[in-house]
C-alpha cells in the first residue's frame, strides 16, 4: 500500500494564466504546491491572439494529452482571471474518461465583465485583448454564461481589495478591481471565499495559497 505522501505525490495541478499574462505569472502558486507534494504543470496559451475556442483546442487539450497520469490519480486545476473560463471551456467538452480531480479558480469572470461591457466597442480595447473581448460580455450570449456549469468540485476564491479607481463607477464597490464579486460566482460552485487581496496580486498571497491547498485537499475552504 502507498504511504499518504507517495498517493499526492501522484496527483497532478494544471495552472492556467489569465489574460496579458504567461505561465510565469503562476510560478510562485506552482511552487507553493511543489513544496505540498503535488506534481505541476504551468500551461500557457497567447491569450492576445486567441479565442478561447482556439486557447482549449490549439494550447489546453495538447499539453494534457501530453500528461503523464499515474493510474488511480486524477488531475486538478487552479486558474486565474480569463484562465478559469478557458478551464470551463475545456471541461464542457472534456473525455469523460479524463481523471478530473478538483479545481479552484482565482478572480474568475465566471458571470462575464461589465468592464467589456462598457469599453469593448472601443477598437482600441479590441486590439489591446484580442479575440477574447468579443466574448466576455455579461449578456447571455457570451462565452462565460454559456458554459453552463461549473464542473464538480470546483471552487472559487476572489479577493475584496478594490485597488484600481479607474474601473470603480463601472464596478461599484463589490469588486477586486477588474472583476465584481457578484460576476465571479458561478452555477455549482462547490465552495466560495473572500480573501483581501486584488485581482492583480491574488496570484501572489500566502493565505491564497494555504486556501488552494485545503480545498485541493478537502473539496472546501473551512479550515
Amino acid at each position: 500500500m502507498k504511504d499518504k505522501s507517495s498517493i499526492l505525490s501522484a496527483h497532478t495541478v494544471v495552472l492556467i494564466h489569465g489574460l496579458g499574462r504567461s505561465r510565469r505569472s503562476m510560478w510562485l502558486v506552482g511552487l507553493w504546491l511543489k513544496f505540498c507534494g503535488y506534481r505541476v504543470k504551468s500551461i500557457g496559451y497567447p491569450s492576445h491572439r486567441v479565442s478561447i475556442a482556439d486557447a482549449v483546442g490549439k494550447h489546453l487539450n495538447p499539453a494534457l494529452e501530453r500528461l503523464e497520469i499515474e493510474e488511480g490519480s486524477r488531475v486538478h486545476f487552479v486558474t486565474h482571471s480569463l484562465g478559469g473560463i478557458v478551464f470551463r471551456a475545456w471541461a464542457a467538452q472534456r473525455d469523460p474518461a479524463f481523471p478530473l480531480g478538483r479545481a479552484v479558480l482565482l478572480a474568475p469572470p465566471n458571470q462575464g465583465s461589465q468592464i467589456i461591457d462598457e469599453l469593448g466597442q472601443w477598437g482600441w480595447v479590441r486590439w489591446l485583448l484580442g479575440p477574447v473581448s468579443a466574448e466576455l460580455g455579461t449578456d447571455a450570449t457570451s462565452t462565460p454564461n454559456k458554459l453552463g456549469p461549473l464542473p464538480p468540485e470546483t471552487g472559487v476564491i476572489m479577493g475584496n481589495k478594490d485597488t484600481l479607481p479607474v474601473f470603480r463607477r463601472l464596478l461599484g464597490a463589490e469588486s477586486d478591481g477588474v472583476v465584481t464579486i457578484a460576476s465571479s460566482h458561478g452555477e455549482g460552485e462547490a465552495d466560495f471565499t473572500l480573501l483581501p487581496t486584488n485581482h492583480a496580486t491574488i496570484i501572489l498571497q500566502p493565505a491564497v495559497f494555504r486556501a488552494v491547498h485545503r480545498f485541493l485537499r478537502t473539496g472546501s475552504f473551512k479550515e
